[in-house]
């Protein structure tokens, strides 16, 4: 049954607007960009808020407008043709409380938001659009950057910060796009998004969201990521696509030690049915963890071209618990950097004992995976103090430059894993204990080089795998290291397993990585 609504345009229609319908047209919005539009928004939200619900219409045109206030039981509505252009501009945009790369702090007011509220609806087949570039400019004024990295030292040390501190602090941070705080029944459907000052959709604090349909063009732009989930639960996103300036959909729970002070957990997520072009992850999760992150699916994404494909990222002082974790059915290329990377070297620290400012990773499963010209196919970064635990690779083909790495993981399964690397040994594995290797193989081998290289392990298993011709040696390991083998076709290799003192892990350590704030 195909049911269509009318939606009376501006002085059409017999008799008083409908109560329940709210054309900006009819507040005074002007359609050709000709002046600004933000009082005449705000009427219309504000009858809409005295009505106690309805549709903020925007019909085919453009806009300029500063900031956007949402009330409950709204929809705001852009028609085909309707693009808002966001001005970059102090005065449109107040401060309010927020939230600022995982930690709390007054902000300024996002593009389109509001707090407290139920049952809000953004959606249309029109545009809205906000210049990068413009904001860095507006809002990098040293004086204000200093007084946000002193404001981080100080929360770190737990130390007392002025309001004046605080004020100035918050005058270099950028605003949001869509954001969304402490609300409940969340849908965001259709829109196409270009550029954004921030972070592009900022789920923080909320309850029961669903982003679908939606297209994210913000390449290029600093900060720009697609959709961060922010400390919120019961979120669905799909059927969309994102070209971001950085990752395209990132999963996060506050940040350090002020992340640990409201310890408020992202939770209940599924993605699927989205393809993701450029960005420095696909889907990521961190890496502000301090809260935790439980409970998620991505499934069916295509990412093309991006920074990584899947990320899980942490670094000590964050902590927090990352658990039941599940990538599926994934196809990622042409990544400059590992196609699957889980890592808690995210910064450089130094050592310290176990805390809570331990970040733990534990239960994650990624299978069905094709990789294709990539730099690493995975790599994987536990602590010394706290592996990785339980990390499950299944039905993987990886066709990069270099194959498989991972130090410091405990449980670690690869179950029918392919990996065809240009050089170097398919799979690398150091300090690490339970292994389960089964079904283990390359297809292209290189002389002089095994299969499998295990340092530092304990506690392994090898089977259902198959030396290719042009083996020389499978399994190499240290000496002292002991391997149960069952199951396996070694007969085209030249030697099933050796032990053997050989330094594959020279010239790859964990890499370094960029100090100071993620933006």
């Amino acid at each position: 049954m195909l049911v269509c609504l009318a939606i009376p345009a501006a002085g059409q229609g017999p008799g008083a607007p409908h109560p329940f319908f709210f054309n900006v047209l009819d507040y005074g919005a002007k359609r050709d960009g000709s002046a600004s539009s933000t009082a005449a928004f705000r009427s219309a939200i504000q009858a809409c808020a005295k009505a106690g619900g309805g549709t903020v219409f925007i019909p085919a045109g453009r806009y300029i407008s500063g900031a956007i206030e949402m009330v409950s039981n709204m929809t705001l509505y852009l028609d085909s043709g309707a693009v808002v252009r966001f001005v970059a501009n102090r005065e449109e945009y107040p401060m309010v409380k927020s939230r600022f790369e995982g930690v709390e702090t007054e902000a300024p007011a996002a593009m389109i938001g509001g707090h407290n509220l139920e049952n809000i609806t953004i959606a249309g087949r029109g545009t809205i659009m906000a210049d990068n570039t413009e904001w860095r400019t507006l809002m990098n004024q040293p004086v204000y950057r200093a007084a946000w990295t002193d404001l981080l030292a100080k929360l770190e040390r737990k130390e007392p910060v002025a309001e004046e501190q605080r004020r100035n602090a918050a005058m270099s941070l950028r605003a949001d796009f869509i954001r969304p705080v402490e609300s409940k029944n969340v849908l965001i459907e259709g829109i196409h998004i270009v550029g954004g000052p921030m972070w592009v959709l900022h789920i923080l604090y909320c309850e029961n969201v669903v982003i679908r349909n939606v297209v994210v063009e913000s390449f290029p732009g600093a900060n720009t990521d697609g959709v961060d989930v922010d400390s919120s639960r019961h979120v669905r996103i799909s059927d969309s696509y994102f070209d971001t300036g950085d990752d395209a959909i990132c999963l996060k729970s506050g940040k350090d030690a002020d992340g640990l002070r409201v310890n408020r957990p992202t939770e209940d997520v599924a993605i699927t049915n989205c393809t993701i072009h450029r960005g420095h992850g696909a889907v990521v999760l961190g890496s502000e963890t301090s809260g935790g992150i439980r409970n998620v699916v991505a499934s069916n994404i295509v990412a093309q071209g991006t920074d990584r494909g899947i990320r899980i990222k942490s670094t000590r002082g964050r902590g927090g618990v990352l658990e039941n974790i599940r990538f599926d059915n994934w196809v990622i290329e042409d990544t400059p950097n590992p196609a699957i990377e889980v890592t808690n070297y995210y910064t450089r620290t130094p050592d310290e004992p176990v805390s809570v400012r331990t970040p733990i990773f534990r239960n994650i499963a990624i299978s069905h995976v094709t990789i294709n010209r990539c730099k690493t196919a995975v790599s994987i970064e536990g602590l010394p103090e706290m592996p990785v635990d339980g990390l499950r690779l299944s039905d993987v083909v990886a066709n990069a430059k270099e194959g498989l790495r991972a130090f410091n993981t405990a449980g670690l399964e690869l179950h029918n894993v392919r990996i065809n690397p240009d050089g170097g040994v398919p799979f690398l594995i150091r300090d690490s204990t339970g292994l389960d290797l089964d079904g283990v193989q390359t297809r292209n081998p290189k002389p002089g080089v095994p299969v499998v290289r295990l340092d530092s392990s304990k506690g392994a298993s090898l089977r259902n795998s198959i030396a290719w011709p042009g083996t020389e040696v499978f399994l190499s390991m240290a000496p002292g290291t002991k391997v149960f083998l069952g199951a396996n076709d070694f007969t085209a290799a030249g030697s099933a397993s050796k032990e053997e003192v050989a330094d594959h892990w020279k010239g790859i350590k964990t890499p370094d990585r960029p100090q100071g704030t993620d933006r």
